[in-house]
């Protein structure tokens, strides 16, 4: 059931995308052409003429969305993610618009060509109706979701810790038209509706339609014997695989010869995903190294005339796979500022910053310098932020899981910074906010931190 409900939300979602596009398209040609807002010193093209496009804004828009999995049903919408890949796609169909129609324009496959200023005001113009359009067939999901014949009612095979917590989490999405009805269980209980062997009665009875098996290992006799009778019954089946605590980053299933084998580190960045983003930290570093140019030498000069020492301070740090680099910064203390107090965090109101290097760290212009190293592949634009090789040493053994933030570049940013987790909050909560990037990393979930980044202006923790 809850298979045929993502199908049906996909369907639903593909006809708001084309009746959104198809209405900006005509809002778009009135606002630019009819409205009398703009000028037209060419004149009014033939409506018709334009009518030829809208076919190639449909293809483009679901192409792009289908190949960035925008129709995948998901429990948990982030609605800032959909933001911006709603933005993202709108600009980029009115951009390779732009470049299809002029080629076809130079080669005389068309005879008129497509105003510029037409495709700049369809792009604010569709995300705003992809959006409302996308609200509206959602609230009409749900209301079909919670009616009689569109409720999933779910059974789950077990009662303990494992089934107890698949019911928390499926709780809290019965918005969705998930309703748990109940476990079945060899002993008897609360919200017990009967043993294993009583599959057949429990889900005639109670009309279930889904079987969420959240049993032990031990138990493998038992889930294979379940799993056999809910086929049976022609029950859509989920298996919860008790292997949580063995997990280290995102699991994934591989095949060796036809042997099934689960990957406990499988992570995302890696191949294609892991060049591409390189290719984007490349890019926008050395233009933010030129654009900086001016702000790097007045930035010089302001260190030079406060205090005595050099302009930037290079530290070591601990970097992807556990390789050491050197980190660079302005420096914003005087210098051998560790000699006495050794590697610590920097406390606020710390007596040791300079006169400048308070309003660097204000600002946190001090970490600027390192899109060097984004250029030199020590670091990302985004990613868990880099510590001492040190308190690495420190945090490795009293916090489980620290290590596997190396399993990905050090960043400027990162997904707990922009979460408000730095400096002396808690350093197993910032963890969780960096496994949490590294499972879930997408090109789009990086933008989205830098864009955070940006609102906040504020790069980093202040750790020196």
């Amino acid at each position: 059931m809850i298979r045929k409900q993502r199908e049906h939300l996909a369907r639903l979602f593909v006809s708001s995308d084309v009746l959104a596009v198809m209405i900006s398209f005509l809002v778009s040609f009135w606002l630019r052409f009819a409205s009398g807002l703009l000028g037209v010193p060419k004149g009014i093209p033939r409506f018709s003429s334009y009518l030829f496009i809208v076919p190639f804004l449909l293809a483009v828009h679901l192409i792009y969305f289908s190949y960035q999995g925008f129709y995948r049903f998901k429990l948990r919408r982030n609605r800032l993610d959909d933001m911006f890949l709603v933005i993202l796609n709108s600009a980029a169909s009115a951009f390779t618009l732009l470049l299809l129609f002029s080629y076809l324009k130079s080669y005389d496959f068309i005879s008129f060509e497509i105003s510029h200023v037409f495709l700049l005001v369809y792009a604010p113009v569709s995300i705003l109706l992809i959006f409302i359009c996308r609200a509206l067939m959602f609230k009409l999901f749900r209301r079909l979701a919670l009616s009689r014949n569109g409720v999933s009612k779910v059974l789950i095979a077990g009662c303990g810790d494992l089934a107890k917590m698949t019911a928390a989490n499926l709780a809290k999405y019965g918005h969705f038209g998930l309703e748990v009805s109940g476990f079945l269980a060899p002993e008897t209980g609360a919200r017990v509706l009967g043993n294993y062997a009583e599959l057949e009665r429990v889900v005639k009875k109670h009309g279930i339609t889904d079987l969420f098996v959240a049993l032990p290992l031990s138990e493998y006799g038992t889930i294979m014997k379940l799993i056999e009778n809910a086929n049976n019954l022609l029950l859509d089946i989920r298996l919860v695989p008790d292997i949580l605590q063995l997990v280290s980053l995102k699991s994934g299933l591989e095949h060796i010869e036809g042997l099934p084998i689960i990957n406990l580190g499988d992570i995302p960045l890696e191949g294609w995903p892991a060049l591409s983003k390189r290719l984007f930290d490349l890019l926008v570093a050395l233009s933010g190294l030129v654009f900086f140019l001016p702000v790097f030498a007045l930035t010089a000069l302001l260190l030079k005339l406060d205090s005595p020492g050099p302009v930037f301070y290079r530290q070591t740090r601990l970097g992807l796979d556990g390789r050491i680099f050197k980190m660079i910064k302005f420096r914003t203390m005087v210098c051998n500022a560790e000699k006495e107090t050794g590697p610590i965090w920097s406390p606020q109101n710390d007596t040791r910053v300079t006169r400048v290097g308070k309003y660097l760290r204000k600002l946190s212009m001090d970490e600027l310098p390192q899109l060097i190293n984004v250029l030199a592949g020590d670091m990302s634009l985004v990613g868990p932020r880099p510590e001492r090789p040190e308190l690495v040493q420190k945090f490795k053994q009293s916090i489980p899981r620290y290590m596997l933030r190396h399993r990905v570049k050090a960043g400027m940013t990162g997904w707990a910074q922009v979460h408000g987790l730095r400096g002396n909050t808690p350093l197993d909560k910032r963890i969780e906010f960096d496994i949490y990037y590294i499972q879930n990393w997408t090109f789009r979930l990086d933008l989205e931190i830098i864009f955070r980044t940006i609102l906040k202006f504020r790069f980093i923790d202040r750790s020196i």
